[in-house]
């Protein structure tokens, strides 16, 4: 009886782990792509939702994990609560999680008919991390839009029960890595001083402050006109959509701060958010739902 306690105390514990390697991820990662999975798949099921979460969350551990072993140094400075650098769990065994965890998400993708999805995810990650190319501003930021569209690509997939990806939900998976692609480096302003350890180049380095943070607010506002042309939501949605972008860029070219630029990106992730739902007014226009308020 003891040894059986043991043994689940043990297996609640390393899963207990394995989601600490995420939990920053929740708002920038798991927050939009449940979004805009949940938009293009409709209305799904409980199981189908556990199934499509348990997959996206297997290929993000995988990332996160050894993500956390080539950057301890960063770790260090500036998120010393990370399980590697706390000493929740040792480099070694870290390892082997990440062996377990990605057998798992492959195994899992082919499970649902998703391998092409899983292989490219394999090469974005391999490429950024042990690879190094994350330590190049551009391909930091398009390697991360591989990832986020292998994500919303395979959510989408398993919560509309393994079938394809419909054109608009194509396009709209496609928009989400380019949107990532443009405006990722969001995320960089409040990680200057541990990137700046490890030699990382980032345009939140690179750029003087002024007009990385002036250019990035002239990217959230046009890609606000550009998903509202396409999008067509009703009107008190593209301004709410609006209202999101001028708050988070706003915030950002008033205080220059790691803390404050934390914050900051709170309010562009709910605008990344909210850009991902916009695709549902589509999808109702599409299937002939009469919308209030529509532009």
């Amino acid at each position: 009886m003891k040894s059986l306690h043991d043994a689940l105390s043990a297996a609640v514990d390393k899963t207990y782990t394995a989601f600490l390697f995420s939990q920053s991820d929740v708002v920038p990662i798991i927050g939009p792509t449940l979004a805009v999975s949940m938009v293009l798949a409709g209305p799904t099921d409980l199981w189908a939702f556990i199934q499509g979460f348990v997959w996206m969350e297997l290929h993000l551990i995988s990332f996160e994990i050894k993500n956390q072993m080539v950057g301890l140094e960063e770790d260090r400075l500036a998120k010393p609560n990370r399980p590697i650098v706390s000493g929740r769990i040792s480099l070694n065994d870290a390892q082997t999680l990440y062996q377990v965890v990605f057998a798992l998400s492959f195994l899992y993708s082919i499970y649902h008919g998703l391998v092409a999805c899983s292989v490219l995810y394999l090469v974005a990650i391999v490429a950024y991390n042990e690879v190094g190319l994350s330590r190049n501003w551009f391909l930091k930021s398009f390697l991360g839009s591989i990832g986020y569209v292998c994500y919303c690509w395979g959510t989408t997939v398993v919560f509309d029960h393994n079938k394809p990806l419909s054109q608009t939900s194509a396009i709209a998976v496609i928009l989400s890595g380019v949107i990532h692609t443009t405006t990722g480096h969001a995320q960089d302003f409040r990680d200057r001083s541990g990137d700046a350890a490890i030699g990382r180049k980032t345009l939140a380095i690179m750029l003087p402050q002024w007009f990385g943070r002036w250019s990035l607010m002239a990217l959230v506002y046009a890609w606000t006109g550009g998903l509202v042309y396409y999008w067509q939501p009703p009107i008190p949605v593209s301004v709410g959509f609006a209202a999101l972008g001028v708050i988070a860029m706003v915030k950002y070219c008033l205080d220059y701060s790691e803390e404050a630029d934390r914050k900051s990106y709170w309010w562009y992730n709910m605008w990344l958010i909210t850009a991902h739902m916009l695709p549902v007014f589509k999808r109702l226009s599409d299937a002939g739902v009469k919308i209030p308020f529509s532009m």
